[in-house]
């Protein structure tokens, strides 16, 4: 049995990467913040497709929705940390409370989520975490002060945990998105989706689906050989060499 648990799983890009993960498990564990109908579909189509659900819900930045995600839990193949916030304000008018709120959901919850597979993994010997950062975390962004350094922190977190784990057979990389055209960019109009467009090579925003390839692709067999990389999905936003 391949058991894979993804947080944020309800919506955009954790509903898709479940839905590609869903491929290759039976065992399916979904966190997200509440209860809603888009959890509850996702539920449900997972279960008619034959794979056993679990829900965990809960915010990733409390260590309890971390214990709780893992308790009983004998065999973890992957983790997925896609949890998280976006919300702007300029520097000289953030408040510490918006700080605090972005570091500790997109980089507390890795590190909880992370800690609890780190210490089942490493007792099986095996295992792929894969965190979600951003392009953002990579050129920062003004009025994302908070949300830019939170992502650039998954960045240098998900480097550090891949040298650490390597010699226990856990391999951990991160995909960094750019602009995704998810149903929360859509509600922004055809003028600001057409204004993010322009700012990639490629001309357009990426899919969720898109997204939840590359994840999926770090998650398998075919990359047996790759750790502590950065996997960028961003239309050409950022070109490393």
């Amino acid at each position: 049995m391949k058991t894979f648990l993804v947080t944020g799983a309800a919506n955009g890009i954790g509903r898709a990467v479940v839905l590609a993960l869903a491929e290759q498990g039976d065992l399916a564990l979904l966190n997200d913040l509440g209860d809603s109908p888009a959890l509850a579909a996702l539920v449900t189509h997972l279960q008619a497709a034959g794979v056993e659900t679990r829900v965990v819900l809960g915010d990733v930045s409390a260590p309890e929705t971390a214990r709780n995600a893992f308790s009983g839990l004998e065999r973890l193949d992957v983790l997925v940390n896609n949890a998280g916030i976006l919300n702007e304000a300029p520097i000289t008018e953030m408040t510490f409370e918006q700080w605090d709120q972005m570091i500790r959901v997109h980089l507390y919850g890795s590190f909880l989520f992370a800690q609890q597979a780190a210490r089942l993994m490493t007792r099986q010997g095996s295992g792929a975490i894969v965190n979600i950062a951003s392009d953002l975390g990579q050129l920062g962004c003004a009025n994302l002060c908070h949300y830019s350094a939170a992502k650039g922190g998954i960045i240098a977190f998900t480097k550090a945990l891949a040298r650490e784990l390597a010699a226990h057979g856990v391999r951990v990389n991160a995909v960094a998105p750019g602009g995704t055209l998810t149903p929360m960019v859509e509600r922004l109009g055809p003028d600001y989706i057409r204004e993010e467009s322009a700012r990639y090579p490629l001309q357009r925003l990426g899919t969720a689906e898109e997204i939840a390839a590359t994840v999926a692709f770090l998650a398998s067999a075919q990359a047996s050989f790759t750790t502590g990389q950065v996997l960028g999905v961003n239309g050409g936003g950022v070109m490393n060499g």
